[in-house]
């Protein structure tokens, strides 16, 4: 049994799919999913689904909700009952909670895959391997496919900006570990992703120069000034002029070994 959130919602078992199609019922299940081993309140469900001035009916709609999502996790041949779902899918305290194993949930995966890299700090073709293996389990933006209200938009909003920082990571154990040339594709696709995003830009202009591209690795550096004064009004950090600069000279460039990797956050288990 498997569920995914980490690109499509997605359910499934040995028999195949087993996903809602009523797009607020695919909603809930993904909030849930990307609080797993969390309480959500009824009233936090209730502002996802129908926002801030929810029908005097909301509550007893969203039980309905919860009950079809219960019944579908019945019909799974890993849970197969009606007693088993609602272990799985608990009302508790004025809120509901679903529980999954860490191999069960997608995104549990990749936190227990960035922990690990983490523990491995210092084994610099370790934490590559763990890192990749992480960031392979993302094929689209979070609940690409299901609508998302603001609590949902919030979670996905972080659930990125943390893909985008174990990115990070990754390219810099690479560069570390001299692959220079097989980031470059993914550097310049992040980098027109992200314009003004300046480490970005410092990674992608140290991989230009360690691979010979030194005209390259300026103009990558004057297109990020360019940006930076036409869209926030601003000039880039002294991180990327000594960066020019030590590319100017000729002379070597260093990546810095990073801090930490990001922590996962912390979760309550039932």
């Amino acid at each position: 049994m498997e569920f995914g959130v980490l690109g499509g919602l997605s359910v499934e078992d040995s028999d195949g799919r087993h996903l809602p199609t009523a797009p607020k019922q695919r909603q809930l299940l993904g909030l849930l999913l990307l609080h797993a081993g969390e309480v959500m309140p009824v009233r936090t469900c209730v502002t996802e689904i129908w926002g801030e001035h929810p029908p005097p009916s909301a509550a007893t709609t969203l039980q309905t909700y919860v009950m079809h999502l219960r019944r579908l996790l019945a019909r799974m041949p890993s849970i197969g009952s009606r007693e088993a779902a609602h272990d799985r899918l608990r009302t508790t305290g004025h809120g509901y909670l679903i529980v999954v194993r860490p191999e069960e949930l997608d995104l549990l995966r990749f936190e227990q895959l960035v922990e690990q890299a983490g523990r491995a700090a210092g084994d610099d073709a370790t934490v590559a391997r763990l890192l990749r293996g992480a960031l392979a389990l993302w094929n689209r933006p979070v609940l690409a496919d299901v609508r998302t209200g603001p609590v949902l938009q919030s979670a996905v909003t972080h659930w990125e900006r943390r893909r985008l920082e174990v990115h990070e990571m990754y390219l810099d154990v690479r560069l570390r570990l001299g692959r220079h040339r097989d980031v470059l594709a993914e550097l310049a696709v992040l980098t027109r992703r992200h314009p003004t995003h300046e480490a970005l830009h410092a990674r992608y202009m140290t991989a230009l120069h360690q691979t010979g591209r030194v005209g390259d690795a300026l103009d990558v550096a004057s297109r990020l000034t360019s940006r930076l004064a036409r869209d926030l009004g601003v000039a880039p950090g002294p991180a990327i002029g000594r960066l020019q600069a030590a590319i100017r000279r000729g002379g070597g460039v260093a990546v810095p070994r990073p801090p930490a990797l990001p922590s996962a956050p912390g979760r309550r288990r039932a």
